[in-house]
């Protein structure tokens, strides 16, 4: 029986596809994203680390483990627990991680056991995955959340370490096969925010817009600070301020001219 590797089971979801959704959130990244906000996904296995802890106003020492490991049908048992209000609001299961596609026998019994019973499946993914790997999801996958992160190659490997050639590819070949796919642009300012960055990923867009009905944009947020403290990691971005309102309205109207639906957020 498979196994997966996991980190947060997020139940009554509202922003990981369409209705309301569980998402399961897998562990193992091939990506190391400056701005990550699940650093504790990066690494396959579990992992403890030290932390302190107030108890009757003092400091106590203790530990907090990120990760677990359970059967495919155990975790199908709790994606199903909700299925009455993914069928009343047209939602359904998300898998996300880290990057789900890095554990793909497990990936493959959840997302054939999600159809078995019925629900409706999105897989939110960086796309960095062999393409065999693709061809074995894409079945049972009825909607792609696929990541837009630089439109640069270079800029790409440096800010998240691999180069955006295979993402890119992955990303054409589901299009042609007729997959749903939504691209997703985490706007991190000064890093995929200027002009050159958003006109490469504009003319993307616009190349591929028979395919496509919507993009999303997801303003960056520091709401991770606190774990690269607590897990002793670099955080490579502690001066970058989240981008305010008149700035995600901006990039909006500017991605607008792909004649695609923007939304922020999503």
């Amino acid at each position: 029986m498979s196994t997966v590797v996991y980190f947060d089971i997020k139940r009554f979801a509202v922003h990981d596809g369409p209705g309301i959704r569980t998402t399961l959130f897998l562990k193992g990244c091939p990506l190391r994203c400056w701005w990550c906000h699940n650093p504790e996904s990066q690494s396959p296995e579990p992992f403890t680390v030290e932390v302190e802890r107030r108890l009757e106003g003092r400091s106590v020492p203790a530990t907090r483990t990120y990760g677990a490991r359970a059967e495919v049908d155990d975790l199908l048992e709790v994606l199903m627990k909700d299925k009455p209000f993914y069928e009343e609001s047209g939602g359904g299961v998300t898998f996300s991680g880290g990057e789900p596609l890095m554990q793909p026998e497990g990936l493959l019994g959840l997302l054939k056991g999600s159809k078995r019973n019925g629900l409706h499946t999105t897989l939110d993914t960086s796309g960095f995955a062999p393409r065999e790997v693709l061809e074995r999801v894409l079945p049972y996958t009825d909607l792609f959340l696929y990541d837009l992160k630089n439109d640069d190659p270079d800029l790409h490997r440096k800010y998240t370490g691999v180069n955006n050639r295979l993402i890119r590819r992955n990303a054409d070949f589901l299009l042609r096969s007729g997959a749903q796919l939504i691209f997703r642009v985490p706007v991190i300012p000064g890093i995929n925010s200027t002009e050159e960055e958003v006109d490469g990923m504009v003319r993307f867009l616009e190349e591929r817009k028979d395919h496509l009905t919507e993009v999303h944009l997801l303003p960056y947020h520091r709401i991770a600070d606190h774990k690269y403290l607590r897990m002793h990691l670099k955080n490579e971005m502690p001066g970058v301020s989240e981008p305010g309102d008149d700035f995600m309205e901006s990039m909006k109207s500017t991605f607008e001219r792909t004649g695609l639906e923007v939304y922020i957020g999503g």
